[in-house]
């Protein structure tokens, strides 16, 4: 009697096939995760700071261990990363204007001298994402009693501290106390860091506009929302004037277009109607002008290309006239309208 117990059969040539490349395909994406781990993206720091891009200035050149170290000194601290959503945990009450303004990320370290652990510094590196809103916080931010550096345009120093503005970066670096050592070490990490990061330092144009006599330039600052009390004003430079009869404060907007220029200018004139101000008749040759006296002072108000431009809170009406004047020709000068 035969058995009835089946031998099993050998595989078939297509079953054998799908095995070997089941096999294979797990082979490779084995391979693919192991050599993962070995990539990195050059274009950011390993301590979290993203590099800003700039032709001739290849990220991989720049190296974090020079970035972000003082000579003679030694770290305090690891680096601390801050972005929008825990920003105000280390500027508690600041972050507002920070995040006003753009604000992508904060990194911060302290370090202190080898010998002298009184000696320390802290390093807040601002990423603001592009140049005008580095600018908006420095100028919001400027200390008084402050003295200019020639690190970049816009850089200063008080008797503790150092800021400046390198393109997409607003930095600040703020001794334990005042010390020759420590402003050495903090002026000359800051001449690193800048030709590390901003070997093409970028430029606001709108600035080069004011009128350069009796000019404050310490004033020049850019206000980024609510302008002068009108919640449509946003982006707006300002700088103040000393003139015979006290100080003048002129602004200068640059809007998408011609168009939009005019419409705010028409409707900031009426805000300012509507609180009590009285329109005031000129023959000054000005596009879309508007003169309001309110308050005791004087706003006069035009438009260039896509600029919207004037005067904010003059006392003597003839002062303001002849600034907005100097104003206009610069402005048609200078012209950046898009």
């Amino acid at each position: 009697m035969k058995s009835t117990v089946k031998t099993p059969t050998s595989p078939g040539y297509t079953e054998t096939c799908l095995g070997v490349g089941v096999l294979l395909f797990l082979a490779l994406i084995g391979t693919l995760l192991f050599l993962r781990q070995f990539k990195y993206d050059p274009s950011v720091f390993t301590s979290g700071i993203s590099l800003y891009e700039q032709p001739g200035l290849p990220s991989s050149d720049i190296k974090p261990e020079k970035i972000l170290s003082f000579k003679d000194m030694e770290p305090l601290s690891p680096p601390e990363n801050f972005d929008k959503e825990n920003l105000s945990e280390k500027i508690n009450g600041k972050a507002e204007l920070y995040l006003s303004a753009g604000f992508k990320s904060l990194i911060c370290r302290r370090y202190k001298k080898h010998d002298n652990p009184d000696l320390w510094l802290e390093t807040f590196i601002y990423d603001m994402g592009n140049i005008m809103n580095s600018f908006a916080v420095y100028s919001m931010q400027r200390r008084e009693g402050s003295l200019d550096l020639d690190l970049t345009k816009f850089s200063y120093k008080t008797e503790n501290a150092v800021f400046f503005v390198c393109n997409n970066y607003y930095v600040e670096i703020v001794a334990s106390k005042p010390s020759g050592f420590l402003m050495g070490s903090m002026v000359a990490f800051s001449r690193d860091f800048i030709k590390k990061a901003g070997a093409m330092q970028g430029t606001i144009t709108e600035i080069n506009s004011f009128p350069t006599d009796n000019l404050d330039a310490k004033s020049i600052a850019l206000l980024t929302a609510n302008a002068f009390g009108f919640d449509r004003l946003s982006m707006v430079f300002t700088a103040d004037y000393k003139s015979r009869n006290g100080k003048i404060k002129v602004f200068i907007s640059n809007r998408e277009n011609q168009a939009q220029a005019k419409e705010l200018a028409k409707s900031y004139s009426e805000f300012l109607i509507s609180l009590g101000g009285k329109t005031i008749k000129s023959d000054m040759k000005l596009e879309d002008l508007a003169i309001i006296e309110i308050m005791d002072e004087y706003e006069i108000i035009f438009t260039n290309g896509s600029f919207l431009a004037g005067i904010h809170s003059a006392n003597v009406l003839e002062n303001a006239k002849e600034l907005a004047f100097i104003l206009n020709n610069n402005l048609k000068k200078n012209s950046h309208a898009r």
